[in-house]
């Protein structure tokens, strides 16, 4: 599907990459129409961009034409996509100026706007970032993520432009999937579990959150009523959720328990510690010279029991972390947690799964297929998790563009 997308691009380093960005939408089929502010112009090679795309590399608010720039480049859109957006102009956006072209342009335009934020991790988690970035998110402005590697500083951290890959994502969900999951109620769990050992101390692991916030943001693009329900994280919630905050198992089994009732489908992403302190101590723990021996307790199985409560009209989607991923195993699990879908990633491989922008998922269903999903960004796996969905789920809300298969068609499970 053709659109007319125009790119902007702001006074970050990673402007130069916009390039590749703008050759895959190309490759797509779109046209493609970049605007640059003018420290944009320091960082991104015009003349390459003027030759990728067909079009002028427009940078000046005003010519000698006479014409409304801005107003013409808005209304001839059909998405917007800020890519890198710097800190400066997400600042710009959320105070609503319009000191050049492309401000102008955010203004000025019905259509959809996406930014891709590109800066150092201490300027993307700067409380004045973090308000402008929730002062967007507000207006239905989408963000597509950061993510996580070198920086142009040499240190490692949040804040790379997020890749070509993840990008194109982000527009295609915009683009294709915007009311197929319109009517459809969705509950995702997110994030780690603490556990207290006593007021300071817990039991936890390195789960960031980052799988399940995608697979929010992917269901609420596609015109799902999303319910979010998060462990600690420290990512913002995707516009248009609704999100409830927990710290333990405990909390996360009783929202989700009263949720899921009320959901189609529930995508059961949380890393659950699984087992809790049997007695925390009411005040903090001092060195005392000793063996501190903690008893823990198996904390719930909250797949499980939400299987348990599951009707024919509703979908569960399981997640699994194992450092060994054996098909017979995973089915074995499958089939005992009573979920309709289970995704399985190996912990141990580097680069992916927990704290990670990257995962490879196994999918796994009851009828026995063991389907790789590959290596890609957690936004981009987050829109194949949904197109799995629609293409083996039996929800009657639902809207696929896919061809049903013989598993789809199936009777409802009962």
């Amino acid at each position: 599907m053709s659109k007319r997308i125009l790119l902007g691009i702001t006074g970050s380093i990673a402007a130069y990459k916009a390039l590749d960005i703008a050759r895959l939408l190309r490759q797509d089929g779109h046209d493609v129409q970049i605007v640059a502010t003018r420290n944009a112009l320091r960082f991104f090679p015009r003349l390459n961009a003027e030759i990728f795309t067909g079009h002028p590399v427009y940078v000046d608010l005003f010519d000698s034409s006479g014409s409304v720039r801005h107003v013409e480049l808005a209304s001839h859109s059909d998405l917007i996509l800020i890519a890198p957006a710097s800190a400066d102009f997400l600042s710009k956006m959320a105070l609503g100026l319009a000191d050049d072209l492309l401000s102008a342009i955010c203004l000025s335009t019905n259509s959809p706007i996406l930014v891709a934020p590109a800066m150092e991790e201490n300027m993307y988690f700067h409380p004045a970032v973090r308000e402008n970035m929730k002062t967007l998110l507000s207006r239905g402005i989408r963000e597509i993520p950061p993510e996580t590697g070198p920086l142009a500083s040499g240190k490692d951290g949040t804040g790379r432009l997020a890749s070509p890959d993840a990008v194109k994502s982000a527009i295609l969900s915009v683009i294709e999937h915007t009311q197929t999951w319109k009517g459809v109620r969705v509950l995702v769990s997110a994030g780690p579990t603490h556990e207290p050992i006593d007021p300071v101390r817990f039991i936890g692991n390195r789960s960031s959150g980052k799988m399940g916030y995608a697979l929010a943001a992917a269901c609420a693009s596609r015109g799902a009523a999303v319910t979010l329900v998060s462990g600690p994280a420290n990512l913002l919630p995707p516009p248009g959720v609704t999100f409830r905050s927990i710290t333990s198992a405990r909390e996360l089994e009783m929202e989700m328990g009263k949720a899921f009732p009320s959901h189609d489908i529930c995508f059961m992403t949380a890393a659950v510690a699984d087992y809790r302190v049997k007695d925390p101590l009411a005040g903090k723990k001092k060195k005392d010279g000793k063996v501190w021996t903690l008893a823990l307790v198996e904390n719930p199985d909250i797949l499980s029991s939400l299987s348990r409560m599951k009707t024919s009209q509703q979908y569960l989607v399981g997640f699994a972390a194992e450092t060994v991923l054996d098909p017979k195993k995973l089915l074995e699990k499958l089939r005992k947690k009573g979920a309709d879908m289970l995704l399985a990633n190996d912990v141990s491989q580097p680069g992916i799964g927990f704290s990670s922008d990257t995962n490879e998922l196994t999918m796994c269903l009851p009828d026995g297929q063991v389907i790789s999903l590959g290596r890609h960004p957690k936004t981009v796996l987050a829109e194949k998790i949904l197109d799995a969905v629609e293409k083996w789920g039996t929800l009657p809300n639902l809207v696929s563009d896919h061809e049903p298969s013989a598993h789809a068609r199936r009777p409802p499970r009962g």
